[in-house]
């Protein structure tokens, strides 16, 4: 609401804004959107060492092996063979039998290999996530980028940034109704990790 009084030869515009903001007003802000970065995911996330080779006999049959659409050659993709990630222990320490955790580290070795075969042969998009909203002239901002799924960009980030614009109007006297609980102090790719152990995360029964 604005409202103009004169005082003398002056007109004094007064605007006001409601005190309490509904979440959903700045979720409904807060927006995915096309990353410019360029790098390869590999080299930008954890997690996704490999190697590459370009052999000129394909006859052994290989999930490993793709179409490049970079520069339309074929090229086998190999994980390093004693890559873990950590699975083996975290399982083992949390009551996993020897089995279990050596079928974690497999099932998280096809993933791995399947998510780098994909990007091998579809390309890659990054995202960003941002929200800008205004009050009474005054910008609440947060934005994060260089992240490699859309899905989860949607999903978790998005909630993260308007939970931290939210955040940040409280903090200037604002009121914020209906915000739901999320983690805090946690960012966008650090918020993936925990999703992805949560993932892998099953029941078992001891030895």
């Amino acid at each position: 609401m604005r409202s103009k009084v004169r005082h003398d030869n002056i007109m004094v515009a007064i605007e006001t804004a409601p005190a309490t903001i509904d979440y959903a007003d700045i979720l409904e802000q807060t927006q995915v959107i096309p990353d410019d970065l360029t790098e390869a995911p590999w080299e930008n996330c954890c997690g996704f060492e490999h190697e590459v080779e370009r052999p000129t006999d394909f006859t052994r049959n290989s999930c490993g092996c793709v179409w490049c659409d970079a520069n339309r050659e074929r090229v086998l993709i190999t994980l390093p063979d004693d890559e873990d990630w950590g699975i083996y222990e975290y399982h083992r320490n949390r009551g996993a039998t020897k089995q279990v955790a050596a079928e974690a580290i497999a099932a998280q070795r096809q993933r791995t290999l399947a998510q780098l075969v994909d990007w091998y042969e579809n390309g890659w998009q990054w995202y960003g996530v941002k929200c800008d909203f205004f009050v009474l002239g005054e910008e609440y901002h947060a934005s994060v980028w260089g992240i490699d799924d859309e899905e989860y960009a949607e999903k978790y980030a998005r909630e993260e940034i308007a939970s931290e614009v939210a955040h940040q109007l409280e903090e200037a006297g604002y009121t914020v109704a209906n915000k739901p609980k999320c983690l805090r102090g946690l960012d966008a790719r650090q918020h993936k990790e925990v999703w992805k152990r949560n993932l892998n995360s099953q029941n078992w029964q001891g030895e």
